[in-house]
């Protein structure tokens, strides 16, 4: 028997004693509704807690704490099934403080976005702070790095190199196959990835795929989708026996459109929020808020409570979270309704939230700088027989737009140092003056310009290379707001209320010249992803990606 599992033994065994009463349990959390979120009922009993996990439900125990809930209703602590930490801005110990408030106790990250800028040591980074944050991150190990052949990041995973991620303590499964195409094309290299991975989740992205392509997408063993944009995309993934991760951040809002489907209560379902920026969660929340918006439309709240609890544990096969029981940890959430989802206390193995926020910090993180090698001198004309990338609002998705429609120039140099820059037209963005420049472009993380004139993008891409990373906005080569993101260019070790506030400067920056963007920096870092219909902008030139090709300047003028 090793030290590991005899410890685990012995702890066991003494939670067998507490529910006995034959020992006292470490806290007793009294007079509280207790979510059952298993059979959708509130129980009113009283919860032991000994050595970080729940021992019973019952009355009568002994405890050298007593908590006095004062009937309030006590539920598991929320667990996102898939979220981009780094899209926050924020590192997991900036982002624990921001969410723990919320009742969010764990999240499955999917770092793909550090691993293209740093390789298998962003995986590793990323695990290492989510131990010192003060919440659960488990992770998902990226499965498309770079998400496609026209993208190219500052690493590049091959299959050995995923098979070996996926061993690492921590990793649940394999992160979002992007690779659709090579799903469904059967290429040798992505179905070693998939190979690799049976036995443990297989994570989806199956953005615009249906009929035949999404059974065959399914049949590969991919066992869920958070791309479902409409009520018939969702029902034809559930009807494939797929989960249904209902997506709704701050960069795709999805939960309105999925409600007649979540109405029917299925089982295969669970909440994310996928990419969500700080200003987003300080604002509105976090997985409460999407509670908080089922619930205003008529669904169960202990229904939507078991999508952000038992239904994403039993996803990622995590047995001992997720449920409020005897042997679960005690991951738990106090909340004071469950209409307005309002936060009284949270726990985390048996931990109130102040000595969690005290304990938190973040581990170095060397590299991951940014060069735009050449933007000082670039050629930044766009050939006038491009179609226009069309943005939506509250969207990633993209409409091609007839050329000559655009109303914002769009540039994206390579920040690794190759030289690559590339630009193009936009509709829907609306900047009228000055220019915004950022080092968070999915997936590969290049730099984008957004910009009014030439001088502008220039002088806005030099000051983020400048900073080593963040987000910058100019006026007549004066910056005027700015974030730096020293953590790989995409994240910050900042309390997140400070980056918050910077990001909302920004945004107003933004729209006092013209954006139209509700959220423009997170719509803005997802025109360069090129699995995500339907024009994007590389630093090789402009994709299309329903049909799968990129048209470059050089071909554009010959």
């Amino acid at each position: 028997m090793t030290d590991a599992s005899h410890l685990q033994t012995q702890l066991r065994q003494r939670l067998v004693r507490v529910a006995l009463r034959q020992e006292p349990a470490d806290l007793l959390i009294r007079g509280a509704q207790v979510v059952s979120v298993t059979t959708r009922e509130l129980l009113n009993v009283d919860v032991a807690v000994a050595g970080g996990h729940i021992a019973a439900l019952g009355h009568g125990y002994q405890a050298a704490d007593t908590f006095e809930a004062g009937g309030r209703y006590l539920a598991p602590g929320l667990i996102d099934g898939h979220i981009h930490i780094e899209s926050s801005s924020l590192t997991p110990a900036s982002f624990a403080r921001a969410v723990r408030p919320r009742g969010t106790t764990g999240v499955v990250a999917e770092p793909h976005e550090i691993v293209n800028v740093l390789g298998e040591a962003g995986l590793r980074w990323m695990l290492a702070a989510g131990e010192r944050s003060g919440l659960r991150v488990w992770a998902s190990q990226p499965s498309c790095v770079p998400a496609s052949v026209f993208e190219q990041g500052g690493a590049e995973l091959d299959p050995a190199d995923i098979a070996r991620g996926l061993k690492v303590p921590g990793v649940l499964g394999l992160a979002e196959m992007m690779n659709y195409p090579g799903v469904l094309g059967v290429d040798p290299q992505v179905w070693q990835v998939l190979e690799a991975a049976r036995g443990q989740r297989i994570d989806g992205h199956a953005a615009g795929l249906s009929g035949d392509a999404l059974q065959a997408y399914a049949a590969a063993g991919i066992h869920s989708d958070h791309e479902a944009v409409s009520e018939a995309q969702a029902r034809e993934r559930l009807r494939a026996g797929m989960w249904l991760m209902v997506r709704e951040g701050s960069a795709a809002r999805n939960l309105a459109a999925l409600l007649p489907v979540l109405r029917e209560l299925p089982r295969r379902a669970l909440l994310v929020s996928d990419d969500i920026g700080a200003d987003w969660l300080l604002e509105r929340g976090h997985l409460d808020h999407q509670l908080r918006q089922l619930v205003a439309a008529g669904i169960d709240p202990l229904y939507a409570l078991s999508l952000a609890t038992c239904n994403p544990a039993e996803y990622w096969h995590l047995d001992d979270v997720g449920v409020l029981g005897p042997g679960f940890k005690a991951d738990l959430v106090l909340f004071d309704d469950l209409k307005d989802f309002r936060v009284a206390e949270c726990w985390l193995a048996g931990r109130p939230l102040a000595d969690l926020s005290e304990a938190a910090s973040t581990p170095a993180l060397p590299g991951g700088g940014v060069r735009a090698t050449g933007l000082a001198t670039a050629d930044l004309s766009v050939p006038p027989n491009w179609p226009v990338i069309g943005v939506r609002l509250d969207q990633i998705e993209t409409d091609r737009l007839p050329p000559g429609s655009g109303d914002t120039k769009l540039v994206v140099a390579d920040r690794y140092g190759r030289g690559l820059i590339s630009a193009a037209m936009s509709g829907g963005i609306g900047l009228q003056r000055g220019a915004v420049a950022l080092s968070v472009l999915h997936d590969a993380h290049h730099l984008l310009i957004a910009g009014a004139s030439d001088s502008d993008i220039r002088a806005a891409g030099l000051e983020v290379e400048r900073l080593g990373g963040g987000v910058v906005v100019v006026e007549n080569g004066e910056v005027v707001a700015s974030l730096p993101l020293p953590y790989g260019g995409l994240m910050s070790d900042e309390p997140p209320l400070d980056v918050a506030r910077q990001v909302q400067t920004i945004h107003a920056a933004l729209h006092q010249r013209g954006c139209r963007l509700p959220q423009p920096l997170t719509t803005l870092s997802f025109l360069g992803l090129s699995v995500i219909p339907e024009l994007k902008l590389t630093p090789r030139g402009l994709l299309d990606v329903r049909a799968w090709t990129l048209l470059e300047k050089e071909s554009a003028e010959a």
